[in-house]
């Protein structure tokens, strides 16, 4: 079967995408993407795909993917139809390695960790030692805001990069370079939505945009992004409330209307879906840290 290459619904200010996954079952089928992927599992456990190489994986166990390098978490008790145990939990970091490694290209003490990324083609499996390490620093990783957090990642390579017990999972290292022929229509739509968040943006609109009907084009988006189109844009809108917030010029009105939303108790509704608390708990933890 033909890996499927995978689109991560990463924001347009997003240097490094946090995700926390709660789920009946991992992303099925196989997949790559452009970036590299550091994923803990949190719960869960049965078998990891990398290229040619299946291994065990169970709960506390960490794993680097590399560009384009295929791969596919399969629970013990995978079901298509979907088993309602939630025992697929896991945090995943994303972020484009080749930003990463140009922005060290000049530090001498990051050499250990651009050399991690070049082996990371092979997919790697931590030590339980640096696991045991870096665990709560990934797990702390979604709390933070975008530099602390690139800071954190920072942290977590360099720790990382140590290991002298690194387990390389595939003996190929070969990624994939293709992409699939669709590829380009989400990139046109990521790239829509992020440039154009504070206007009205119609489901029907987007559709026509790609040249599919808008129950078509809402099972292709789910298909390449594990998310909805509605999930999306809501993430993006609130994405920019926060930055706003965090600026502290602005009132949550200010906000509001400049993210696109028209009232106030649904950008009350989708802030607190997204972050979990309001914006003005937001703002008053953004100061007290601050401070």
């Amino acid at each position: 079967m033909q890996p499927l290459h995978f689109k991560v619904p990463r924001l347009k200010e997003e240097t490094i995408r946090v995700e926390c996954w709660d789920l009946d079952n991992f992303f099925e089928p196989i997949h790559y993407h452009e970036e590299f992927q550091i994923t803990l599992i949190l719960e869960g456990e049965g078998s990891l795909f990398v290229a040619e190489s299946v291994i065990p994986f169970k709960k506390g166990e960490i794993y680097l993917f590399g560009k384009n390098l295929p791969h596919v978490f399969r629970n013990k008790d995978f079901s298509f139809a979907g088993n309602k145990h939630h025992k697929a939990k896991a945090i995943s970091v994303f972020f484009n390695q080749d930003v990463l490694k140009n922005a060290l290209c000049d530090i001498p003490e990051a050499y250990a960790i651009q050399r991690l990324i070049d082996f990371s083609v092979y997919g790697i499996k931590i030590s339980t030692i640096v696991q045991t390490r870096i665990s709560t620093k990934l797990t702390l990783l979604p709390e933070k805001n975008s530099f602390e957090r690139f800071l954190g990642l920072l942290d977590i390579l360099e720790s990382i990069s140590k290991d002298n017990n690194l387990n390389f999972i595939s003996s190929l290292g070969i990624p994939i370079h293709s992409v699939q022929e669709n590829l380009p229509k989400i990139n046109l739509v990521f790239d829509y939505v992020r440039n154009n968040f504070s206007e009205k943006i119609s489901l029907k609109q987007v559709a026509e945009m790609v040249n599919m009907s808008p129950t078509a084009f809402c099972r292709y988006f789910k298909y390449k992004s594990q998310k909805t189109f509605s999930r999306f844009l809501i993430e993006v809108r609130i994405a920019n409330a926060c930055r706003m917030l965090y600026q502290d010029d602005f009132n949550t009105s200010e906000c509001c209307y400049s993210s696109g939303y028209n009232n106030l108790s649904n950008f009350h509704k989708h802030f607190k879906s997204v972050m979990g608390m309001t914006p003005l708990e937001y703002r008053n933890n953004v100061l007290k840290k601050a401070n």
